[in-house]
């Protein structure tokens, strides 16, 4: 993996504006989805963090708190060019000690299907069928992480 920095920052971090245009690059672009910034990454409940080489926002995941104990996973993002270099893999181990400092018994993410072998490498088991994403239509699988027991 490249010497990738990895820190948590507020929404209104300036930062984001780069995880805008990465989530854009690395989720919808591929599909021919226009841009879109209305994010929804304002609350008590919203946790950011994001993976820098060289100052430059490589690498970004979203960790929402619904308050009975789990964590929603969203919007892992990696630069295409670096996809498959462990950026991914280091965001989501980040996410999940995040997750075990908060006390949070379970970790959830809805997955892109063709991301599901990325996700059971991490320990996570699918726990649904496939169903379409309500953006892209792109077919994916709900995924979880006991992180107790």
């Amino acid at each position: 993996m490249a010497d990738a920095v990895f820190a948590w920052v507020a929404a209104d971090d300036p930062c984001m504006a780069a995880v805008h245009e990465l989530r854009h690059e690395a989720l919808f672009a591929p599909f021919g989805i226009a841009r879109d910034d209305r994010w929804d990454d304002k609350g008590e409940d919203r946790r950011h963090v994001v993976a820098a080489i060289d100052g430059a926002i490589v690498g970004y995941a979203s960790l929402i708190l619904p308050g009975d104990g789990t964590g929603h996973v969203r919007q892992v993002s990696v630069r295409p060019s670096l996809q498959r270099s462990g950026i991914g893999g280091a965001l989501m181990r980040e996410v999940e000690a995040e997750a075990r400092r908060l006390g949070l018994e379970l970790l959830w993410l809805n997955a892109r299907h063709t991301a599901e072998s990325f996700y059971h490498r991490l320990g996570y088991r699918t726990v649904s069928g496939r169903f379409p994403s309500g953006r892209t239509g792109i077919p994916h699988v709900r995924m979880e992480l006991p992180l107790v027991g």
